[in-house]
């Protein structure tokens, strides 16, 4: 979900950026790296609310909040880590666990884990285990579905597309009055693609070419008709959901992460489907934060309980949920929170749910879903037909899996 610096109270120092802090146990502190980026209200108030509900745990020590851009976080770590040197704790979005593992940065808090009081709370598929040992934990979960304008929507007469024929038939009724899709083309992951290339039968563990040409040609044609915007393709997808909050955008994919920063920014009405599916169901990935804490953390236990606080605790799951994440604690299932009709539609889209670590697969996976990010935002900008990206994309899968 977080950037620059925020003030806060009760003894938490300031957030600061890597240059100007330092790594695990500097001047008595559980130095914390996260990729929190400031500049999104929603965002900003999460980070200052886990600095508040440590702080009110009455901690030993002070946290030492450090934003470290996410492209750059992993290699920071395992860098440090070669020198022996790191955070004491440090979140991930899950995708370099594995690489994080054979470089030897991350610390088994089993004891510490086995210890805490609500573990109980906290289900098994949000502990990250290995070898029966506990080496990570999520607090909340998360997932992307297809956000819509329904203001957009109403005045045209749309109703929210259940299949892919539909939204393809509502982006032509859209034309160009609006601009009609926010997609993603940015980045060496396929978190954005995923749910449109499985809607056509794509799967890394099979890969053809036939489904992911078709994928993209439906893509592919949607930015020839102008039905995506034209750089689209240099889009993160923090910028395609800053630009639908704008207004006159019908359609971005997203994260119920980022339902925080639309109760705060969009000024029209708007609702959350499933992305749909065409020959297949459109499956999205499950994950969110893992949460490590650093093999050469000075101080264990003192690291354990940041996390606990932040991220296991009621408070921190709470403050993650108004920020739009879905907490993973047990006694917060029936939250009232939970009954909003927004977070209803990405349970519903977990229907259809993929683990971020597919099973059967190992490090190669970041591999595999690079040459498929890129295929994608080929097509998006013009740069590749679709038959040539699905064709180079798969060469490249395939030569990653062996």
């Amino acid at each position: 979900m977080i950037s620059a610096r925020l003030r806060v109270l009760g003894g938490v120092t300031a957030l600061c950026v890597l240059a100007a802090c330092g790594t695990s146990g500097s001047s008595g502190k559980i130095t914390f790296w996260h990729y929190y980026a400031q500049g999104i209200p929603a965002t900003a108030k999460f980070t200052k609310d886990l600095n508040d509900v440590y702080a009110k745990a009455k901690p030993a020590k002070p946290l030492n909040a450090v934003y470290v851009p996410a492209e750059q976080l992993t290699q920071k770590v395992i860098s440090q880590a070669a020198t022996r040197q790191g955070p004491d704790v440090f979140v991930q979005g899950g995708a370099d666990l594995l690489q994080l593992a054979k470089a030897g940065a991350i610390a088994d808090f089993t004891a510490q884990f086995d210890k805490f009081k609500d573990k109980a709370q906290i289900p098994d598929a949000n502990v990250i285990k290995k070898d029966g040992k506990v080496y990570g934990v999520q607090g909340f979960n998360n997932t992307t579905a297809l956000w819509y304008n329904k203001t957009i929507l109403d005045e045209l007469g749309i109703a929210p597309p259940a299949t892919m024929d539909e939204l393809n038939a509502a982006l032509e009724k859209i034309g160009k009055k609006y601009v009609g899709i926010g997609l993603a083309g940015q980045g060496d992951q396929d978190v954005n693609a995923f749910s449109f290339i499985t809607a056509y039968g794509f799967d890394y563990a099979k890969p053809d070419a036939a489904a992911l040409e078709n994928a993209f040609k439906l893509v592919g044609g949607w930015a020839e008709k102008g039905y995506v915007p034209s750089d689209a393709a240099t889009w993160t997808p923090d910028v395609a959901f800053q630009k639908f909050t704008a207004g006159g955008m019908a359609f971005v994919v997203g994260g119920n992460w980022q339902y925080g920063n639309a109760k705060k920014t969009a000024s029209f009405t708007y609702g959350v489907v499933p992305v749909p599916g065409a020959t297949s169901p459109a499956k999205v990935y499950q994950f969110g934060d893992n949460v490590h804490i650093s093999a050469f953390t000075k101080d264990k236990d003192a690291a354990f309980n940041a996390i606990a606080a932040m991220f296991l605790s009621k408070k921190g799951e709470l403050a993650a949920l108004e920020a739009g994440s879905m907490p993973v604690r047990k006694d917060l299932a029936d939250t009232e929170g939970m009954k909003d009709p927004i977070y209803s539609q990405f349970n519903k889209a977990l229907e259809h749910g993929v683990p971020y670590l597919i099973p059967g697969f190992g490090t190669e996976l970041t591999q595999m879903r690079k040459p498929v990010a890129e295929a994608w935002s080929s097509v998006l900008a013009g740069q590749s037909s679709p038959r040539d990206a699905a064709a180079t994309a798969v060469a490249a899968v395939q030569r990653a899996a062996k």
